[in-house]
């Protein structure tokens, strides 16, 4: 296939003159595999960007004909491939899959003939092609009618998402009936709306769950993902192992997070974890209180079961303070209960 893409370009390139040739070979890259902007290689002739521009747009043209005959075989699988997949592709994904089919993709060739590859669909206009954007990834496309349809898909998923529970999205994955097909799936990765986090979750790029960005997002992330509670050192070993970004996480300035956001409950010593967990802040004294008298008489085994499950407590710590006569005593059937205090 490599070989070939050379034939067809070379045959291509035979009807310009040496100036044009020089441009297209040097804009795209063709033969050295790096492209040259306009101004390099107007400096290199002696004229204008400009005229560069002009020279590259009428050489294109120029060409168009020979090289879609010359191409003819790649041309053809590649329409009749991108109407099989919903008349969408991704940039890459659909060049790939057109040398994996010609099966000449191996290490040595593949971004040349890649570039070549890009250069034959790019001249001959067909597919089109989408540069890449803020809202998404470079993709090539068939029909106008295609590409409307992939982009109005995206937009209203996302409206979709924006307007939906995130909890529910998150958890429960009530998203997955919008996904139906691989050409729906395929167009959400096209999309940089979308994102998965480094544990499998699927939703907004906007979101912190998501894409956190800062320290904070990313405790509150990890607490939520291993639902127990975890050291403030051990936080950000974890943060670090997972590398959200480059940016790496400091003991100290984790610790310094944990303290300013009320979503997170110190529950043992230097020990965090999420309030919406069922974590509460307090004393254990004040823990007792609450319980007692959310659940009344309780026997010391449940007692210390509903304890552990908010504060992370030695046994004998729960009892001595089970003790304290001025807010608790004991039935005759062994319970305890708080006394009106």
């Amino acid at each position: 296939m490599n070989k070939n893409l050379d034939i067809i370009i070379e045959n291509s390139l035979d009807d310009l003159n040496p100036t044009q040739r020089r441009v297209l070979i040097d804009r795209f890259g063709l033969f050295s595999g790096k492209s040259t902007t306009l101004q390099e290689i107007g400096d290199k002739l002696g004229i204008t960007r400009e005229r560069v521009r002009q020279i590259e747009e009428k050489s294109l043209i120029k060409i168009r004909s020979k090289i879609a005959q010359e191409a003819e075989l790649v041309l053809s699988f590649g329409h009749n491939h991108l109407a099989k997949v919903g008349g969408v592709r991704e940039d890459d994904l659909f060049i790939n899959d057109v040398l994996n089919y010609f099966k000449e993709l191996t290490k040595e060739n593949i971004k040349h003939a890649n570039r070549k590859l890009k250069f034959i669909y790019f001249v001959v206009e067909k597919p089109f092609y989408h540069k890449e954007d803020d809202n998404f990834k470079s993709f090539w496309y068939l029909t106008e009618q295609d590409k409307e349809r992939f982009i109005n898909f995206v937009k209203n998923l996302v409206n979709l998402f924006e307007k939906k529970d995130r909890k529910e999205i998150l958890e429960n994955h009530t998203h997955l009936v919008y996904f139906k097909d691989f050409h729906s799936l395929h167009a959400v990765s096209i999309s940089k709306h979308f994102g998965l986090n480094c544990f499998g979750d699927f939703g907004l790029q906007k979101w912190e769950e998501i894409n956190p960005r800062t320290i904070r997002d990313k405790i509150y992330l990890v607490l939520k993902k291993k639902r127990k509670p975890f050291h403030f050192v051990d936080i950000a070993n974890e943060i670090n192992r997972l590398k959200f970004d480059n940016k790496k996480a400091h003991p100290q300035t984790v610790h310094n997070e944990l303290i300013k956001d009320d979503r997170f409950v110190l529950v043992g010593r230097g020990i965090y974890a999420l309030r919406e967990h069922g974590y509460e802040p307090g004393t254990t004294l004040e823990i007792l209180i609450s319980i007692f008298k959310k659940y009344g008489p309780l026997p010391r085994e449940k007692v210390i079961e509903l304890v552990s499950q908010k504060k992370i407590l030695k046994t004998q710590t729960i009892l001595i303070n089970l003790q304290n006569r001025r807010y608790f005593r004991r039935l005759e059937d062994g319970r305890y209960y708080l006394k009106r205090v």
